[in-house]
């Protein structure tokens, strides 16, 4: 059974009329996503295995701001084959009582536009990886060192680099993202 595509996880997870306006948009000038890309992340300490907080981030603000309709995928990346980041699950999301959610989640998020795949987080989850790795050795050769964003079209990644998209998230769980950075970010974390 193939993948489903953005517009069908869109139309399950955010409904129609988001699927709809994701469909037909078109980004015009992708020099936007690396302009607000250098921007959050000047304010976002690095961390290792923040995707979901990161893409979070970036699409409301590109939401926001420039009225961009990003949507924060989750999914599985594989690399070369092998499988690196496997979402077996959606994100949880948060509960009307303001209780924490806590939960393991290994799969990878990141965000989609018009074709674009937008990832604040795999070359700073990459570099900080100790020792040999599969991912840190593809990233490595593929871009060397000192890279902030991947942002590309599906059609201009790297041979053997592939974002499977399963889930995407909704304003309850980008909220909930985005006030958990807030508070890292305020308390040093």
């Amino acid at each position: 059974m193939p993948n489903p595509t953005i517009k069908q996880l869109i139309s399950r997870g955010r409904g129609i009329i988001e699927a709809e306006k994701f469909e037909r948009f078109a980004i015009g000038n992708p020099q936007v996503l690396g302009e607000t890309a250098q921007e959050l992340m000047s304010k976002i300490p690095p961390s290792f295995g923040a995707c979901a907080m990161i893409s979070s981030m970036w699409a409301a603000y590109l939401n926001d701001k420039f009225s961009i309709p990003a949507i924060v995928v989750a999914g599985d990346l594989k690399i070369s084959g092998r499988t690196i980041f496997k979402c077996k699950k959606n994100l949880p999301e948060a509960t009307k009582s303001g209780n924490i959610v806590s939960a393991n989640w290994d799969g990878h998020c990141w965000i989609e536009i018009d074709g674009w795949i937008g990832d604040l987080s795999i070359f700073r989850t990459a570099y900080q990886i100790q020792g040999a790795s599969h991912l840190k050795e593809f990233i490595l050769t593929n871009f060397g060192t000192g890279r902030g964003a991947l942002i590309s079209t599906k059609g201009e990644l790297p041979t053997g680099m592939k974002y499977i998209p399963k889930y995407v998230l909704k304003d309850n769980q980008i909220d909930s993202l985005i006030g958990g950075l807030a508070h890292q970010i305020e308390n040093g974390i």
